[in-house]
This record gives C-alpha cells, sequence and structure tokens, in this order.
C-alpha cells in the first residue's frame, strides 16, 4: 500500500483531500450537534423555569391562606394535568410536604431521589436560596430537573414565624426523553445531509483533480517517459493556459532545443570524414564511423562494434589499455599519440591518435571522444624524400666546393678593388677639401669687399646726417635761447601773481573784520529786540537773519583764504621752479654749442675714413678675382676625382654581388643538404 501511495499522485490527492473534507465536516458536525444540543437544553431550561414559576405562582395562593386542602387540590391538578413531570415540595429540612405523587410525602428528598447530582443541588438548596437545573437519565430516560428555594418571606411569617430564612424548596422533574430524541434526530439527520455533501464534495473535487491536474500531469509523465526513452516526437500537449500547459509548452521547448543540439552533434558525428569512435566512461564503444572501420578493415556496420571495448575494436585485445582508455583514467587530453595497428585484411597502419574527454554541463566526466588519422601514406613519402634528399645532398657538397673557389676569387678582387676606390675617395676628397677653403677664402675677400663698400657707404651717410646734426644743434640752440626767455616772463608774471594774491588776502580780512561787526551788532540787536518785548519780535527776527548772514559770510570768507593760501603756495614753487628751468636752460645752451662743434670734427673725421675705405674695397675686388680662377681649377679636379671613384664602386658592387651570388649558391646547398 505505501509503494503505491509513493508512486500514484492521484491516490495521494484523493487520499489527502478526503482526509481534509473528513476532519474539516467532522469539526462541522461536531459543532453543529453541540450548539442544537446547547441551544435545546437552554430553550428546556426556560420552559421548565417558566413551567416551574407558573406552579410556585399557582400553589402560592392556597398556601399564604393556609389552606392545605386546597394546596393539595393543586398538586393533584398537576399530576392530573402533566403525568411527565413529577413535583415535590420540601421543607426546610427536607421532608417532601406535598407532592404530585402522593406515595413520597412525608419521606424524605435523599430518599426519594435517586440522582447523586440532583441529591446534592437539593442539599445545597437547604442552605441556600438558589434556582438551578440538572439534566440526568433515570431508568433508561431523560430527565430534567429544576431546583427552586423558597425563602421565608414576610407574608410567610403569619404561618411559619421568621426564624428561618428559607422555608423549604420546590423540585420539579420533567421526562425530557421525546424532546431530546427529536433534537437527537435533528443532528442525525443534519449529520447525514452533511455527509451527503461530503461525498458529493469529494467526489467533485476528486473528479476535478483527476481531470484537470492528474491526467495532464500523468500525459505529461507518459511524454516525458517516452522522451527519456528516445522519442523526442512525444507529444508533451495537454491543453489550457494554467501552469501545468506552461510546463508542458516550456518542457515541449526544452525537447526542441534538445533535438536541435542533438541534431547538431549527429550532424557533426555523420559529416566527419576522419576516423573516429566515442566511448563510454567503462571504456567501450558506444558510437564510431564506417571510415574507422575501413581503416581498419573490418567489415559490417557501426552498430555491430557498439559494446565492445577499445582495446577489443582497435587491437583485437579485449583488456589492451589504449590513449582512450588513459584518457577516461587521468580525464586529460592526449594529442599527437602515434600508434601502429594491424590491418584486419593483412598490413599494417601507422595512426596518430588525438583523444579527449567529454564532460557534460557539471563537469562530470560521461566519456572520450578519439580521433585517428592514417600516417600511413605519409611515411612512406617520407621515406622517399629522405632517399632524394640524401642523392641531392651528394650533388650539393660539389657545388659547394665550386662555390666555395669563385667566392675565394671573387673576395680577392674585391679587396683590391677597394683598395683603388679609397684611393680615388681620399684624392676626390682633398680636392673637395681644397675646393672648399677655395671657396671660403673666395667668400671671405668678397664679403671683405661688400664691407668696405657698405663701410664707404656708411661714412658717405655719417658724413651727411653729421652736417645735418650740425644744423639740428644750432636751430635747437635758438630754441633753447627762446625758451629761456619764456621762462624769464613767466618768472616775472609769477612773482606780479603772487604780489596780487597778498592783495586778495588784505580784502578777505577786511571782509572778515566787517563780518565780525555785523555778527556783533546783530547780537546787540537781537538782545534790545528781546528787551523790547512784542514790539521788538519782528526786529529780533530781521537781527537773527543779519546773524545769520554774517556768519554765512565768515564761512565763505574763510574758504576763500583758504583758496588764496593755496594760490600763495603753489606761485611760490612755480616760481622756484621757474628759476632752476632758467638755469637749466642757460646749461643747455651751453651744451648745445659744444655738441655743434663736435660735429664739425666728426665730418672732418668721416671724410678720411672714407677715402680709405674705397681704396681697401678695389683691392679685394681684384683678390676676389684671382680666387675664383683657382676654385674653378680644384672643382675640375674634384669632378675628375669623384667619376673615377664612381667608377670603382660600381666594380666593387659588381664584385660584391659575384661574392654575394657565391654565398647564395653556398646557403642553397647547404639547405639541400
Amino acid at each position: 500500500m505505501g509503494g503505491t501511495l509513493a508512486r500514484s499522485l492521484s491516490l495521494r490527492t484523493s487520499l489527502l483531500v478526503t482526509v481534509i473534507a473528513i476532519s474539516v465536516f467532522a469539526v462541522i458536525i461536531g459543532t453543529g450537534a453541540w450548539r442544537q444540543r446547547h441551544a435545546a437544553l437552554k430553550e428546556l431550561e426556560a420552559v421548565v423555569t417558566r413551567e416551574s414559576s407558573m406552579i410556585k405562582r399557582a400553589i402560592d395562593r392556597p398556601m399564604l391562606l393556609g389552606n392545605d386542602a386546597g394546596t393539595r387540590a393543586e398538586f393533584a391538578e398537576l399530576a392530573r394535568s402533566y403525568a411527565d413531570t413529577t413535583v415535590h415540595l420540601a421543607s426546610f429540612t427536607g421532608n417532601i410536604t406535598y407532592s404530585t405523587r402522593p406515595e413520597a410525602e412525608r419521606r424524605d428528598l435523599s430518599e426519594v431521589l435517586t440522582d447523586p447530582g440532583l441529591r446534592d443541588l437539593t442539599g445545597r438548596a437547604r442552605r441556600e436560596a438558589l434556582e438551578a437545573s440538572l439534566l440526568f437519565e433515570r431508568d433508561g430516560r431523560s430527565v430534567f430537573a429544576h431546583v427552586t428555594g423558597i425563602p421565608n418571606e414576610p407574608s410567610c411569617h403569619h404561618c411559619h414565624g421568621a426564624s428561618q430564612p428559607l422555608l423549604g424548596q420546590l423540585v420539579m422533574m420533567q421526562d425530557v426523553t421525546p424532546i431530546l430524541a427529536g433534537v437527537n434526530g435533528r443532528i442525525l439527520e443534519s449529520a447525514g445531509i452533511s455527509a451527503a455533501g461530503l461525498v458529493a464534495l469529494l467526489a467533485g473535487v476528486i473528479l476535478f483533480i483527476r481531470r484537470a491536474i492528474v491526467d495532464r500531469v500523468q500525459r505529461i509523465t507518459d511524454a516525458s517517459t517516452a522522451i527519456a526513452g528516445g522519442d523526442l516526437n512525444a507529444d508533451l500537449a495537454v491543453g489550457g493556459h494554467d501552469e501545468l500547459a506552461r510546463l508542458a509548452a516550456n518542457l515541449h521547448g526544452m525537447v526542441g532545443g534538445l533535438k536541435k543540439e542533438l541534431g547538431f552533434s549527429k550532424g557533426i558525428l555523420n559529416g566527419m570524414t576522419l576516423p573516429f569512435l566515442v566511448a563510454d566512461t567503462d571504456g567501450r564503444v558506444s558510437y564510431c564511423n564506417t571510415a574507422l572501420l575501413h581503416m581498419l578493415g573490418l567489415d559490417g556496420t557501426p552498430e555491430e562494434q557498439t559494446g565492445k571495448t577499445v582495446g577489443d575494436l582497435m587491437f583485437g585485445e579485449p583488456q589492451r589499455v589504449t590513449v582512450t582508455d588513459r584518457v577516461l583514467r587521468e580525464r586529460a587530453v592526449h594529442t599527437g599519440q602515434r600508434v601502429t595497428l594491424d590491418s584486419r585484411k593483412g598490413g599494417q597502419v601507422h595512426v596518430v591518435v588525438d583523444s579527449a574527454p567529454l564532460l557534460d554541463l557539471d563537469g562530470n566526466l560521461i566519456g572520450a571522444f578519439s580521433v585517428y588519422t592514417d600516417v600511413t601514406e605519409m611515411q612512406r613519402q617520407q621515406a622517399r624524400i629522405e632517399e632524394q634528399h640524401a642523392r641531392i645532398a651528394r650533388a650539393a657538397e660539389a657545388a659547394r666546393q665550386v662555390s666555395a673557389r669563385v667566392s675565394s676569387a671573387s673576395g680577392e678582387l674585391s679587396e683590391q678593388v677597394e683598395e683603388a676606390s679609397s684611393g680615388a675617395d681620399e684624392q676626390r676628397g682633398l680636392a673637395v677639401e681644397s675646393a672648399s677653403a677655395m671657396e671660403q677664402m673666395n667668400a671671405s675677400v668678397m664679403e671683405v669687399a661688400s664691407n668696405a663698400g657698405s663701410a664707404a657707404d656708411l661714412a658717405g651717410t655719417a658724413h651727411e646726417q653729421a652736417r645735418q646734426g650740425s644744423v639740428v644743434v644750432e636751430e635747437a640752440v635758438a630754441c633753447i635761447n627762446r625758451v629761456a626767455e619764456q621762462a624769464r616772463v613767466l618768472e616775472h608774471d609769477m612773482g606780479e601773481l603772487g604780489t596780487q594774491a597778498e592783495g586778495v588776502g588784505r580784502i578777505i580780512g577786511v571782509i572778515e573784520d566787517i563780518a565780525d561787526q555785523t555778527n556783533l551788532l546783530a547780537l546787540n540787536a537781537a538782545i534790545e529786540a528781546a528787551r523790547a518785548g512784542d514790539a521788538g519780535r519782528g526786529f529780533a527776527v530781521v537781527a537773527d537773519e543779519v546773524r545769520k548772514l554774517a556768519e554765512k559770510t565768515m564761512q565763505a570768507t574763510r574758504e576763500v583764504v583758504g583758496f588764496v593760501e593755496a594760490i600763495r603756495t603753489g606761485v611760490a614753487r612755480s616760481r622756484s621752479a621757474t628759476d632752476e628751468a632758467v638755469r637749466l636752460v642757460a646749461q643747455s645752451t651751453g651744451l648745445a654749442g659744444r655738441s655743434g662743434e663736435a660735429l664739425l670734427a666728426i665730418v672732418g673725421t668721416v671724410d678720411r675714413t672714407a677715402d680709405q675705405v674705397r681704396a681697401i674695397a678695389t683691392a679685394a675686388e681684384q683678390q676676389s678675382a684671382a680666387s675664383e680662377q683657382i676654385t674653378r681649377a680644384v672643382d675640375r679636379i674634384s669632378t675628375i676625382s669623384g667619376h673615377t671613384a664612381d667608377s670603382m664602386r660600381h666594380s666593387a658592387g659588381a664584385v660584391s654581388d659575384l661574392a654575394r651570388l657565391a654565398q647564395e649558391l653556398d646557403a642553397i646547398i647547404d639547405d639541400m643538404r
């Protein structure tokens, strides 16, 4: 059973849903039954309590009157009207005074009542005023008891006195078996309806789970099992748009990717023309191609070789350790391994083995891939090439000896040509140096002649400029004399300006005195106006205005005094500066006169220098003509030497080419060897 549950999703799901549904419905039914029974008991308690209250009121009327016969008549009426109800009225001692069962009168409640719970309840009612209910079983019947304590009220004192707080208790017992049977019937009916609903719900849920989930999962499982078995065309479609549909679509996409990858891998394997094989982790052939069988001289198909060890397929020895086995053991690539195989049809096959481990995406070893390159024909060609190489080596040795002799002769000739070329180069170098020296000397002579001519021109220019300078100096002296005259006039004007400034100062002093007197008079007038009172108020205003005008006059006078003082100070400084300017002008006049005399002396010296420079220029021109003739002769010698050196270099180049060709021939022969 446990194995079946573990393998069946449908069974596990159905069992889980059934257990959960039954548990939930059991809780619901149990809770409903308890609530129905509890509600029925509450209702029954209310009814019995109400009936007990009515009975108490019915028997209270004759008891209050002390009518014993009337009280018994009420109990007899209760017995006739309510056959299923028993009522006991007991005293405070527990003795039954009145009862619907006459045989119980004058007996204690503890003797009549058989239920322990009810006896305890009536015992409490003798001690305290309470009102309580109790359900118990008696002779297979359900009885509901209600106990009510009867207090000793003032209306009862005329018969019973006031000594006891409780007069007794009223015990009412009703057979509620039919009522509880109806309640239990309704509970069973609800349970049956709930059970039917549970069965319907379970059937619907299980059917839905089976069709919407389990059957579709089973289809996906069957298809995935077929795919795992190699059927990549198994149908994964389950319909719908839910998670299972998306799962099926994802699996379909994954299978499509696997088909593409496997198709790509198979395409590569089928397209390989080199012999190869694929081995599993146990070293057994899982795939090989026809080219490998042809190389080994085996008949049949590649599928017939599947399962053999690599040693059995390649060498006919199942236990032989091959390169592929070493790759599987070491999990490392082996390349360029030369192996000699025996063809099944006779002869040997020389191969180069390249083998590598195959790993899955998690890095786990899943097999090995080995490629075999047939180099048998290559080795035969290599043997023929080695034989031809030996023959060429012998011919090359003879050619090398001839080349050595040619190289030796060309070396000697090259040394002789090099020596002649060196002499020609040396001669050419000396001629070039001589020509260069003559050119430098000629350039120096020409430069001297040019400088001499330039000096003569400069001397003439200096003579003219000195003459013009003398004229300018004379004009400068005249201008300086006029400046001195103007400075003396300015000095005289400055003196007069100082005198006038002193006169202005005296006038300002007089104005200050007048302003002081005016201010004093205005003050006196203000005092007199104050003494005159209201009559002199207008005069006081005028006096105040006069005083303000006098103060403004004094302020303006002080400002004018400041300006006049500044003018006097400036005039004094200007007069001093003018005196100094007059003195400097006089000194400049003397210096200008001496400058004119010096310029006249320079004019004479420049004339004499110009004559001498012209003589030097003439001699330099004659020397330059002679040096030009020497330079042309040296250039001609240099040209002839250059032609000779070029010819020798061409000869040396030809000899070098000959020696180089001999060396190349020697190198070619060495390569051939």
